[in-house]
């Protein structure tokens, strides 16, 4: 993707994630968004994503974020099936003793041992198994990504409500009704940067912002993606996303149903327009709703 960059958040040395663009803490709105922690032995590398529980096992996120998951530290056959993947529903995740990459200089199986391990032990993070869409091919096929994924956890989780997914055509529907794109406010939570320029911020918590539909129909869009302003105004909402917040939940403003996951973006610093993969699409949902029926 030489202009496009996916938002998931290369994990560095103390595995820190942050907030959404321009965002206010979540307080409790999206109990059922979680943090991703996951292991891509190709790179290798620790990355970062967020994502909405859809049931008590079912995590939905991106694409990307689940492609190429390790299992036990090694490559996945096929790039699907990994188990190198946890989630944590914690508002505000606990990574002040998540093992550094400092620490093991030249040591990748070290670092992925350590790492493994502290998550396996900590109650706070729940393991899982990867699932990318089986279309999914790095966005070979721009813009029909097909960036969605979802991570079966291995054990239920209880967060006391779940994002529900919206039907079929929602947001073409609502679109229309708006008559203009740019009238409709969708919500998105996540975990991610909340700054790049002029300085870095992380803040280590759940955070979300609102924003408002600039395209269903464009180039970069067709039928596939939103494109969402991430300039805050009272016209265009409080903000937008930036990595780490990959996979999180699109919201209908003030619902649990969700449109869409956090994809991409073009410009390096997460700012003007953010990029979703929309869920309320047949072929996002063939994929979807037999995870759920299980």
């Amino acid at each position: 993707m030489s202009v496009f960059a996916a938002l998931a958040l290369l994990v560095l040395s103390t595995g820190s994630t942050a907030a959404i663009t321009y965002g206010v803490p979540d307080n409790g709105e999206h109990p059922y968004v979680g943090f991703m922690l996951f292991f891509d032995p190709t790179a290798p590398g620790w990355f970062s994503c967020s994502g909405t529980l859809l049931d008590s096992t079912t995590y939905l996120t991106a694409g990307h974020c689940t492609f190429g998951v390790g299992t036990n530290g090694a490559v996945t056959p096929g790039g699907s099936g990994g188990n190198d993947v946890w989630v944590s529903f914690d508002a505000a995740p606990d990574l002040s003793t998540f093992p550094k990459r400092v620490d093991f200089p030249n040591d990748e199986a070290g670092l992925y041992v350590a790492r493994s391990t502290w998550l396996n032990n900590n109650t706070h993070f729940t393991r899982g198994i990867s699932h990318p869409h089986p279309s999914y091919a790095n966005f070979a096929a721009f813009p029909a990504n097909h960036d969605v994924g979802v991570g079966v956890l291995s054990k239920a989780s209880s967060v006391g409500s779940y994002g529900v997914l919206a039907p079929v055509g929602t947001l073409d529907a609502i679109a229309r009704r708006a008559k203009d794109h740019n009238k409709v406010i969708i919500e998105t939570a996540g975990y991610g940067i909340q700054q790049i320029k002029p300085r870095d911020i992380n803040l280590d918590e759940r955070w979300k912002s609102t924003s408002t539909i600039v395209n269903l129909k464009s180039a970069l869009t067709a039928g596939w993606n939103i494109h969402t302003s991430n300039n805050p105004s009272p016209a265009n909402g409080q903000g937008g996303t930036c990595f780490g917040d990959s996979g999180g939940g699109v919201f209908l403003n003030n619902t649990n149903q969700v449109v869409a996951v956090v994809s991409f973006g073009i410009n390096p610093n997460c700012k003007g327009s953010d990029y979703s993969a929309r869920t309320d699409i047949t072929d996002s949902q063939q994929f979807i709703l037999p995870f759920l029926a299980n």
